[in-house]
């Protein structure tokens, strides 16, 4: 068994150019890219460009002299495991005039396919060590991954389900698909995409899903039935990236799975059996239905994490002594932080903050009533916005559909930074947004850990938990630490006398 690695290659060239504002010949063939060997092959040369009068197709397969058909599409059933070349030639009259042109494609002929999606976390050069490896054990490794720069968290699925729906044809004919993302996000990706349209992702029911994790095996398990009830595929298996490997070598998935056994290699079968909903576990049913109805498995994320970073902040206001703007702002800037990344988050923040003090730096002069000028600062924050994003876009950083809502809300600190300023002045404003960036950085870095975000999602009841937590920080009687630092001098006095 043998197979070739390959790219499809689009050479055209035209013979006699043709008058100025005439659309010139382009041969264009549609048709698949790939096959398995023994099926029909079906190409169309329909679409080309630039046809005239008395047009005459010619189809040629590489190895055979002759040409194999004569019209305008070409009917062909390979035989061997190979890459084969596809060349088509074109001859039409125009205005009296015989033009010629031709165009090849090359086709995979396979025997086994599997399609391997990755997100933008997963190195090119990894997967084209598998793709390698696959090519070496006669299998077709078909990788679909989103092509670009930076991908926002909030915008991993939505890359994701761009670049399925814009390949969709990789995925029929694969014996498995290999989802190596983070948590459920292939999987969410790969239900709108059937949700979208069904067509698809035809084929998928007798399908093998296996997902690459490295959390919990078990509460990624649990979350995982919701996209089961919906591709309702043969079965998802859960494991390690260590069982690429044996994936792409074994013949059939029960050999698959009885290899990773003997190799101890940690997996969980999720089918028929394992997929029964509990009716008690009201937040778990309701996670689920929102998953499987097309509600981002990200925004899912943040909603639950909101109500720990509030624990959070309770903790570090009542406890510690921290100085915040209220309880909502450091939480939404910490649900921007997570949305965009901190990086990121952080340096949008600035901007817009340095952005509001210097438009109302300018507006001091023209003695302007407060809400007239907020709306005037909005305007400002909103095009210092439009630039930021089209710097971000240029620099290939992928934007989801709802990123300007989230920077238009982070947008409203800096009404809090300028009313502070105005009572107390610029280094007590200065203190508080500090303050409130730090806190909320301390959310991030606590809540952005995969783990607990895997397990939040598997067990939305945790997040009931945390209402007991603030109901023992409002019955907090104590001094904060920082109490015991301002006042040090005084507890030195009670001591000495």
């Amino acid at each position: 068994m043998r197979y070739l690695t390959f790219t499809i290659a689009l050479l055209t060239s035209a013979t006699v150019a043709l008058a100025q504002g005439t659309e010139p010949l382009a041969p264009i063939i549609s048709g698949p890219e790939e096959i398995m060997v023994g099926r029909t092959l079906v190409l169309d040369a329909s679409s080309s460009k630039g046809l005239g009068e008395d047009t005459e197709y010619r189809w040629y397969v590489e190895g055979i002299s002759q040409s194999i058909s004569r019209t305008v599409e070409v009917v062909y059933t390979p035989e061997t495991v190979d890459a084969i070349v596809v060349r088509l030639a074109i001859r039409t009259t125009i205005d009296g005039e015989v033009h010629d042109s031709e165009t090849q494609r090359m086709i995979t002929v396979y025997e086994r396919k599997i399609a391997l999606v990755a997100d933008s976390s997963v190195s090119r050069e990894k997967l084209q060590i598998h793709q390698q490896t696959a090519a070496s054990e006669g299998v077709y490794l078909r990788i679909v991954q989103p092509i670009g720069g930076l991908t926002l968290p909030v915008s991993t699925e939505e890359a994701l389900f761009t670049t399925i729906s814009e390949q969709s044809n990789a995925l029929p004919g694969s014996q498995t698909i290999i989802l190596w993302t983070d948590g459920i996000t292939g999987l969410q990706a790969l239900m709108r995409v059937a949700e979208a349209d069904a067509t698809r992702l035809a084929g998928i029911e007798s399908q093998n899903i296996v997902v690459i994790t490295d959390s919990s095996l078990n509460t990624l398990a649990r979350t995982a039935r919701g996209p089961f009830s919906v591709l309702k595929p043969d079965r998802i298996v859960i494991t390690r990236k260590e069982a690429i490997n044996p994936l792409i070598s074994a013949i059939d998935t029960e050999t698959f799975l009885t290899d990773i056994e003997q190799r101890d290699i940690d997996f969980i079968v999720v089918d028929e059996s394992t997929t029964v909903t509990r009716p008690w576990n009201l937040l778990s049913s309701l996670v689920n239905f929102m998953l499987t109805h097309g509600v981002s498995s990200q925004i899912v994320i943040l909603l639950l994490t909101l109500p720990i970073i509030a624990m959070i902040l309770a903790f570090l206001k009542q406890v510690i002594g921290v100085t915040t703007f209220g309880l909502y702002t450091p939480s939404v800037v910490a649900l921007s932080f997570l949305s965009l990344g901190w990086t990121l988050g952080l340096a949008f923040l600035l901007f817009i903050l340095i952005t509001s003090y210097a438009t109302r730096a300018l507006l001091r002069r023209w003695r302007l009533l407060y809400i007239p000028k907020v709306a005037i600062m909005l305007t400002v924050v909103s095009i210092t916005l439009l630039l930021l994003l089209g710097i971000g876009a240029s620099l290939d950083i992928t934007f989801g559909r709802d990123t300007i809502f989230i920077l238009l809300i982070m947008s409203t600190l800096s009404e809090s930074f300028l009313a502070v300023k105005t009572e107390e002045g610029l280094w007590s404003a200065v203190i508080g947004i500090g303050e409130t960036i730090l806190a909320a950085l301390i959310c991030v870095f606590i809540v952005s850990w995969a783990a607990l975000q895997s397990v939040l999602l598997a067990y939305p009841e945790i997040i009931l938990l945390t209402i007991l937590a603030d109901i023992g920080l409002g019955r907090w009687t104590g001094l904060r630490l920082v109490e015991y630092f301002r006042f040090r001098e005084v507890f030195s006095h009670l001591q000495e006398e």
